[in-house]
C-alpha cells in the first residue's frame, strides 16, 4: 500500500478517535446518517444507448439492498447521468456529479472514450470510480494492460478488456489445430485493449495472427475484411468489434462462405448479436463470445438475480420484449462488488475506509460471475477468467470452458 495511502488512513483513524471525543470531523462527500449519493453515469440517449442495461443492473441490485434496510442503515441514492457516449457529453457528466451533485462515488460508466476522458477530473478530485469501461488504461496496472500503478481510487470488479481479450487468444488456441488467426477490429483503444493481449497470446503459444485489419466505426459492410479473412486461409477470426458492426461482419462471414469461428469482445450483448443476425446458419457452430457469468442466462444459477432486475427496473428500464439481457447481468456484477465494498468498510464510512475495504476482496464470490473477485492495492482489476458463449446446429445455447468442451 502506498505511503499517501497510509497517511490518509491514518488521519481517518485520528479523526474517527476525535469525533468519539466528541471533536467535529469533516463530513464526508456523499455520505449522511441515513444516505450514501451514488452517481450512476451511462449512454441513455444515442445511439450507444444499448449499452443502458449496464447501468440499470447496476441501479436494480442497489435497489435491492435498500429494501433490505441499506447498508448499516444507509441507503443508497442513486443519481443518473447521461453522457449519450460522446466525451465532451460524458465529461460535463462526470464534472457535474462531482462539484453539483457531490457524490461519494460513480459507477458503471460505459463507453471507454468517455471514461478515459473523465479520468483527469475523477483523479483530480479524488473521486472513487467503480465502471466497466474495458480499456485497461482506466484502471490496470502494469500487470493488466494499464501505465504504472493504478489510480488510488479507481478500480473496476468486473474485468477490463486486457483480461477479457487474454481469455479471446486462449479460447481461440484450444481450437483442435489451430494456427492462424485473424484479427478485425475498430482503430481505437479499446479495441486495441482486446486484441493486442490475444494477439500476445497467440503467439506466445505458437500461433501466428496472418492479419490484423481494421473495420471503422458505422461501417455497414465487412466484404473486403472477409475476402481479405478467406485469402488469408485461417483457423478462426477475433472481432474486437461494438455490436453493430460485429452483426455486420457475421452477415458478411456467412454471405461469403468464411465457414471458421468468430469470437467477438465484449462490446456486444450476446442474444441481440443472434437475433440482430436473424439467420441461424451464420451463427450456431460459428459465433463465439465471452461469457462472464456461472451460467447461461436462464438457469437456475441465475434465478436469482432474473427476480431482482425484474422486481427493481421500471418498464422503461427494462427490454420491451423478453427477459433481462447480457449486459445487465454485468451491470448487477458491478452493483455487487460496489455494495461489498459498503459492507466491508464499516459505519464510518470514508474514501479510505471503502478503499481499503475494496483492497481486502481476495476470491469474492459476487455469485454472477464465471470467476471471483480479488482485488489488491496494486491491481484494480478483479476479475480475470469468464467462460464463452456458443450455439449448437440446433441453435441451442452452449456454454464452454474451452473451444469444444461445454460446461456441463
Amino acid at each position: 500500500m502506498g505511503k499517501k495511502r497510509k497517511t490518509l488512513q491514518t488521519a481517518t483513524v485520528v479523526l474517527a478517535f476525535a469525533a468519539g471525543l466528541g471533536i467535529a470531523g469533516a463530513e464526508e462527500r456523499g455520505v449522511t446518517d441515513t444516505t450514501i449519493k451514488i452517481g450512476n453515469i451511462g449512454p441513455f440517449t444515442g445511439k450507444a444507448a444499448i449499452f443502458n442495461p449496464l447501468n440499470y443492473g447496476s441501479a436494480a441490485y442497489m435497489r435491492y439492498i435498500n429494501d433490505l434496510g441499506g447498508v448499516y442503515g444507509r441507503k443508497f441514492e442513486i443519481i443518473f447521468g447521461d453522457t449519450a457516449c460522446a466525451e465532451a457529453k460524458g465529461i460535463a457528466a462526470a464534472k457535474k456529479m462531482v462539484h453539483d451533485e457531490k457524490v461519494f462515488m460513480i459507477t458503471v460508466n460505459p463507453c471507454s472514450g468517455v471514461a478515459m476522458a473523465a479520468k483527469p477530473t475523477f483523479v483530480q478530485e479524488g473521486m472513487i470510480w467503480s465502471g466497466v469501461s474495458a480499456n485497461p488504461k482506466i484502471t490496470g496496472s502494469t500487470g493488466s494492460g494499464g501505465d504504472g500503478a493504478p489510480p488510488e481510487y479507481m478500480f473496476h470488479v468486473t474485468p477490463n478488456g486486457y483480461f477479457s481479450g487474454l481469455t479471446m487468444g486462449k479460447f481461440i488456441m484450444t481450437k483442435p489445430d489451430a494456427k492462424k488467426v485473424a484479427i478485425v477490429a475498430h482503430t481505437n483503444d479499446w479495441a486495441r485493449g482486446y486484441c493486442d493481449p490475444a494477439k500476445d497470446y497467440i503467439e506466445s503459444q505458437g500461433g501466428e495472427v496472418v492479419l490484423d485489419t481494421a473495420m471503422e466505426r458505422g461501417s455497414t459492410d465487412a466484404t473486403a475484411q472477409v475476402l481479405q479473412i478467406k485469402a488469408a486461409g485461417v483457423d478462426g477470426v477475433l472481432g474486437c468489434l461494438y455490436q453493430p458492426e460485429l452483426v455486420v461482419l457475421l452477415k458478411d462471414a456467412h454471405k461469403y462462405q468464411l465457414g471458421v469461428p468468430v469470437i467477438g469482445a465484449l462490446g456486444a450483448d450476446f442474444g441481440q448479436v443472434v437475433q440482430q443476425v436473424g439467420n441461424p446458419d451464420a451463427v450456431n457452430g460459428v459465433f463465439f463470445q465471452g461469457h462472464l457469468y456461472k451460467d447461461k442466462i436462464g438457469a437456475p444459477a441465475l434465478e436469482w438475480a432474473r427476480q431482482i432486475l425484474v422486481k427493481y427496473l421500471t418498464e422503461d428500464e427494462l427490454p420491451k420484449e423478453g427477459d433481462p439481457t447480457h449486459f445487465y447481468y454485468f451491470g448487477m456484477m458491478n452493483g455487487v462488488g460496489v455494495v461489498e465494498g459498503f459492507r466491508r468498510a464499516g459505519r464510518d464510512l470514508t474514501r479510505e475506509s471503502y478503499m481499503a475495504a475494496i483492497e481486502s476482496l481476495r476470491s469474492f464470490d459476487n455469485n454472477v460471475s464465471a470467476g471471483s473477485v480479488t482485488i489488491t492495492d496494486d491491481q484494480h482489476v478483479g476479475i480475470s477468467d469468464m467462460y464463452f458463449n456458443g450455439l449448437d446446429a440446433d441453435g441451442n445455447e452452449i456454454i464452454f470452458t474451452a473451444y469444444g468442451q461445454p460446461l456441463h
